[in-house]
């Protein structure tokens, strides 16, 4: 990504020592910065794979797909129906800042996946309402998030902002 674009889209928490450790999910990004950094991603991958016709879409998810991903339709929090505790979730402003991803191995979904409740508020792909403003979407919570928050169909929204909550998860969407 070129420099100044670099700069543009960078986390506003960057240099925050509680908030950037190894393995810490990135937060205080913008919705353009998570897009920005989905579409580096796959120009990185074209210039590392020349000469291929196909090659991986990266993007955010959609609002349908995080809370299916989160809870098949079926569970009321990631994990199942069980209320959250220090063991599942980053939440609550227990902790005071993010914690490494994969921190909370009971927290997972029956499918593997890690930190769809707390640590950080995900930016979607889609607005928060259908048609309007661009008010856009965020799903999971953060750490300082209630357990409402958590819940497979909890959501938040925000106008396009580097708050300190909202970070984001890349989905391999397919092939192009």
């Amino acid at each position: 990504m070129p420099k100044n674009k670099r700069d543009e889209h960078r986390s506003r928490l960057a240099d925050d020592k509680r908030f950037n450790g190894d393995d810490q999910p990135v937060m205080g990004v913008s919705w353009f910065g998570a897009m920005a950094y989905c579409e580096w991603l796959m120009e990185r991958q074209k210039e590392k794979s020349k000469g291929q016709k196909e090659s991986m879409i990266y993007r955010l998810p959609t609002e349908q797909e995080w809370e299916w991903a989160a809870s098949c339709g079926k569970r009321e929090y990631p994990w199942g129906k069980e209320k959250p505790d220090d063991t599942r979730a980053n939440y609550g402003n227990k902790i005071g800042q993010t914690t490494p991803v994969g921190s909370y191995p009971a927290g997972a979904t029956p499918e593997g996946l890690m930190d769809m409740a707390g640590n950080v508020w995900e930016w979607m792909e889609n607005k928060y309402y259908e048609e309007g403003d661009e008010v856009r979407a965020l799903r999971g919570g953060a750490y300082y998030s209630n357990a409402d928050g958590l819940r497979g169909s909890g959501r938040n929204s925000n106008l396009d902002v580097r708050s300190r909550g909202n970070g984001f998860r890349v989905c391999v969407a397919g092939e192009s």
